[in-house]
């Protein structure tokens, strides 16, 4: 065996929390992650950097904020170009792959590849094999086979290029809940699963190995291969509370949001069938990782290796009247997070952690050097000692999907959430006693002064980090003030 562990990075894309038998009991199956689970030690509250895809992301490949990179929406439409700069990673910010492969790891990555770099990932690890999304497509061209995500399919929204309001082609309709149309085996993650298992069978266990394998599912459009379409009966499944239901305290911009576009006209029980889909593409994405799993352990590569499970971002799938993510709520930017690492003791930790610690965390176990200007802390203490102190605030921020819109950011201490809207009043929930968010505190005289302690803390995490934007000096922000702000 190397000198050095083996690092494993798994996730799936767009999978709610408490999907996971270690979070909560929406029944659904994953014997894979609980296994998993069962192995790791479980942070009980994790969040992402920022509820949208390549940000947060960028985010686990960086150690740094969206805003510290200047990535902070997808920024990939051709139809405002001048957003695009905001969904790339210059050149002078490195990723945990470049510092594993200068520490002499073979690298291999098996799925969505969302860190869009300047260079490419590619030509910043050139000896890493590379497997992602456009490779699959390539793969279904040479068949003749189309995308599923054609342009008549999706809902038009509104949305910002450089500040002036536009329409766009939203991602996808919330109501697409259908039968995958072609071979299940060309299904984007079974076909990933296949060659990561191809990889696997090749690599050298005597090496130190990266290997992170990405799922796609469960992110809409929920197309779905059979047994996966058929696996939930939709009249069985328990409903949260708070699917399909609006409250007072929510702010308006938020429907402005392609989530409140797309989601806010469907109806409580309409949500059901929906839901019977995505749950349905959570076990295919957990059977995916399973295979990967059952893999590394055949080969050699697992009792050592420091193994990382955690989500981009959650899934509303009409909690609060939303679709996809992009907002501050439980249901979009908490992740689990569970990390199996050699000699560790699993269980659960109760230490505030966010995407910002996944890479110094990496680099900690590697045994690589530290990457510079780098904003997260590595876990492997807590990891190690459970009553290790941790952090007393944690931080995510929203800045817009494929623009930049309406921006919030948010502050949470383990029991209380202050959401900063910078278009809209603000939002203040007591997790302990309101877990699905139904009844917003803020402006009550009984708490301001948690209020006021969690904007406090959130002025200062966003000075000391250098944010594009200031809770104070941007009182009046509205979208339009974009055009004014370079990267």
């Amino acid at each position: 065996m190397p000198k050095k562990p083996h690092i494993v990075l798994l996730t799936a894309d767009q999978m709610r929390f408490d999907c996971l038998s270690a979070y909560g009991n929406l029944g659904v199956q994953t014997p894979h992650l609980d296994a998993l689970a069962r192995e790791s030690s479980v942070f009980d509250t994790a969040y992402c950097a920022t509820p949208l895809c390549i940000p947060t992301r960028t985010t686990i490949g960086t150690g740094r904020w969206p805003h510290s990179t200047g990535v902070i929406i997808n920024g990939g439409n051709p139809a405002y170009p001048k957003e695009k700069v905001w969904g790339q990673l210059d050149e002078q910010f490195p990723t945990f792959y470049e510092h594993l492969d200068d520490a002499g790891y073979d690298i291999t990555h098996v799925g969505v590849q969302h860190i869009h770099s300047q260079p490419a990932l590619r030509q910043r690890v050139p000896q890493a094999d590379i497997v992602e999304t456009l490779d699959h497509e390539d793969f279904m061209a040479a068949r003749g086979l189309p995308r599923l995500y054609q342009t008549d399919r999706r809902m038009p929204v509104a949305d910002f290029n450089d500040g002036a309001m536009i329409s766009k082609p939203g991602w996808a309709c919330a109501d697409i809940a259908e039968l995958y149309p072609h071979d299940p085996d060309t299904f984007k993650d079974i076909w990933f699963a296949d060659e990561m298992e191809k990889r696997i069978a090749l690599a050298n266990p005597e090496n130190p190995n990266l290997f992170v394998f990405q799922c796609w599912s469960p992110h809409p459009p929920l197309f779905a291969p059979e047994p996966y379409l058929s696996m939930y009966d939709p009249a069985a499944i328990n409903l949260p509370d708070n699917v399909g239901r609006w409250y007072d305290g929510m702010p308006a911009t938020i429907l402005w949001g392609t989530g409140g576009q797309r989601g806010s006209h469907i109806q409580r029980e309409e949500w059901r069938r929906i839901w019977a889909v995505y749950f349905g593409l959570v076990t295919l994405a957990d059977a995916c990782i399973g295979r990967v799993i059952h893999n590394l352990k055949k080969r050699g590569f697992w009792d050592d290796a420091v193994v990382i499970f955690t989500m981009d971002h959650g899934e509303a799938i009409g909690s609060h009247r939303m679709f996809e993510k992009m907002t501050m709520y439980e249901e979009s930017a908490r992740v689990p997070l569970f990390i199996k690492p050699p000699g560790g003791s699993p269980g659960r930790r109760s230490q505030l952690a966010s995407h910002v610690d996944l890479a110094p965390t990496i680099c900690d176990y590697a045994g690589a050097r530290a990457i510079p200007g780098c904003d997260g802390l590595s876990l492997r203490e807590p990891l190690e000692n459970p009553g290790a102190a941790g952090r007393e605030v944690v931080f995510s921020e929203f800045n817009g999907d494929q623009a930049r819109a309406f921006p919030c950011r948010a502050a949470m201490d383990g029991r209380f959430k202050y959401i900063h809207h910078f278009c809209a009043p603000p939002e203040l929930y007591d997790l302990v006693n309101d877990p699905q968010e139904t009844r917003s505190l803020a402006g009550q005289p009984e708490f301001a002064s948690t209020q006021s302690l969690l904007r406090e803390e959130l002025i200062r995490w966003m000075r000391e980090t250098d944010d594009i934007l200031d809770i104070e000096h941007n009182k009046d922000f509205n979208p339009t003030h974009w055009a004014g702000i370079q990267k």
